[in-house]
Parts: C-alpha cells; structure tokens; sequence
C-alpha cells in the first residue's frame, strides 16, 4: 500500500531515487524500470483529468445603453457552464429554498441542479400558492398559509417561471441547469466557475430581464479562462397568467 502511494504521488526522478533506496534495503524487489513507467503514466492520468477555470464580469445595461447602477440587479442573474457531452445523472443536491415574505418569493432567481427539490415556505400571516406552468416543471402546491411550506422537484433543466395565484404580482424564476457547474455574478458583477470539464461546451450568462448570451467554448484542462458579458436589460418583470378563482380566506 505504501508503495501504490508512492507511486502515484512522486515525480518521477524522486521516485526512481526511493524505488533504489528501498530495492537497496530489501523491501521491495520491483526495478526502479517499473516504477518509472508507473510514474509517468500516472502523470499523465492526473494531466487528462485536470480541470479549466473561467471568470468574468457581467455589465447590466439599461435599453439606451446605459449602466444599470443597481447592483442588487446582478442577484437575479445566473453564469452556467453546459458541457457538449453531458456526463451528469441528475442527483440534485440538498433541499434548498424559495421563501415567501412580505408578498415576494425570495430569492427572486434561484438556480439548481436538475434533480434538486425545493421547499417554498411561507412566512406571511396570509394565504399564498405556489404554481408553475413551465412545460415538464409544470407543479401546483395549492393554497396554504402559514407554515414550513410544501416540497416540489425538479427533474428537467430548463428555465421555470413561479407564481402565486393569490397575488398576480408575484413572480419568480428557477433556472435548472444540468450539471453542477453555475454560479451567480457577486454585486460588482464578477464570477468564478471552478472545476469545468475539459472540452467544448456553451458558456451561458442569464438575466430574468434579458435576452441569454451563450458562447461556444472549448476547455482545456489546467487553464483559466476569461469572459465578459453585456446584457440589455428591456424585458418587463413577469405577471401571473390567469389562473382559477380565489378561495375564501385571508389574502
């Protein structure tokens, strides 16, 4: 076992200098040859799976072209990295949330791996639903007031649009990506996406008020790459479409 450590874990020339010294003291017989051959193929195991790195800014523009100047806008924008061969089974993480409070779903964008169950608590002394009609992340969770809330999960990537059926100007969106590789930009607008597989694949900046900016490209392991996006902000905030009648109750 130790020898397996060893030599994986040595370069080369200080691997041939151990596999002499412990030839020399009678603890292994494997020639120095050997080890050598082992070494260098496990560099290059270690080089295949290295992985790349890109960063950047996002700049919010409003529709005359000027610069958005509030920074609380980059919160509801998402950077995700889509590989061309997909490798992710969609296990989903923990159970994250999408709380309602003061009339508002909170967070505004949320995004999540395919797979991922989310729990809209409700923290309002009033009634309030959650629905959505996004085509196979389509769910209804009824009305229901205050409480832990209830549980839905996302088994489809693809952009999801959240309403409330009690109160029309409620709205949200939950982006599910497919993979693990998304972030969302900090309040000056800049992002880091760590651990990109090796290859082609779409690099994707999202706002919930603009149109997506998508880029081809192609990864090499154990670089950093470097991008930056401009997004037109000219899309109105969503309204709930029309839904069935209120329930008695407080709303």
């Amino acid at each position: 076992m130790v020898k397996a450590v060893y030599q994986v874990s040595c370069p080369t020339g200080l691997a041939l200098v151990l596999a002499m010294c412990l030839v020399n003291a009678g603890l292994f017989a494997t020639p120095p040859e050997s080890v050598a051959e082992i070494s260098q193929d496990s560099a290059g195991e270690a080089a295949g799976h290295a992985t790349a790195r890109v960063s950047g800014r996002v700049e919010l523009v409003s529709e005359d072209g000027e610069t958005v100047r509030d920074r609380s806008e980059f919160a509801n924008a998402v950077v995700y990295f889509e590989p061309d061969e997909q490798s992710y089974a969609g296990k989903g993480g923990e159970t994250v949330e999408m709380t309602t409070r003061r009339r508002e779903f909170l967070p505004r964008v949320l995004v999540i791996p395919a797979g991922t169950e989310v729990r809209f608590p409700n923290e309002d002394p009033i009634l309030h639903n959650v629905f959505s009609t996004s085509g196979e992340n389509r769910f209804d969770l009824g009305v229901y007031g205050e409480s832990p809330g209830k549980t839905h999960r996302f088994d489809h990537p693809g952009l999801v649009r959240v309403f409330c059926n009690v109160h029309s100007r409620m709205s949200a969106h939950i982006m599910v990506v497919d993979g693990p590789h998304f972030t969302k930009p900090d309040r000056d607008g800049r992002f880091v996406l760590e651990g990109l597989p090796a290859g082609a694949g779409r690099l994707i900046v999202w706002h919930e008020r603009a149109s997506a900016e998508r880029k081809h490209i192609e990864l090499e392991g154990g670089k950093e790459y470097f991008h930056d996006a401009r997004l037109e902000l000219t899309v109105r905030e969503a309204e709930s479409p029309p839904r069935r009648m209120r329930r008695r109750g407080r709303y």
